[in-house]
């Protein structure tokens, strides 16, 4: 959203800081200005699971002797 990413009183674009979930699948997410440090809160709606999407990955071994 190009509104929440503009400070409206300093005209520079604000930083992503946290991103916390909310009721009913929705998230909250709290951008702040570089400049005056005010934070501008927007609730959006979380994106729909696709449990094809995770991906594991096994750690490397490690080889060696004791």
């Amino acid at each position: 959203m190009a509104a929440a990413s503009i400070c409206m009183t300093c005209d520079v674009e604000r930083t992503l800081i946290g991103i916390k979930p909310v009721r009913n699948r929705h998230d909250m997410q709290q951008y702040e200005c570089p400049n005056c440090r005010d934070i501008f809160r927007l609730v959006v709606q979380r994106a729909p699971f696709d449990p094809d999407d995770l991906v594991f990955e096994e750690a490397p071994r490690q080889t060696g002797t004791r």
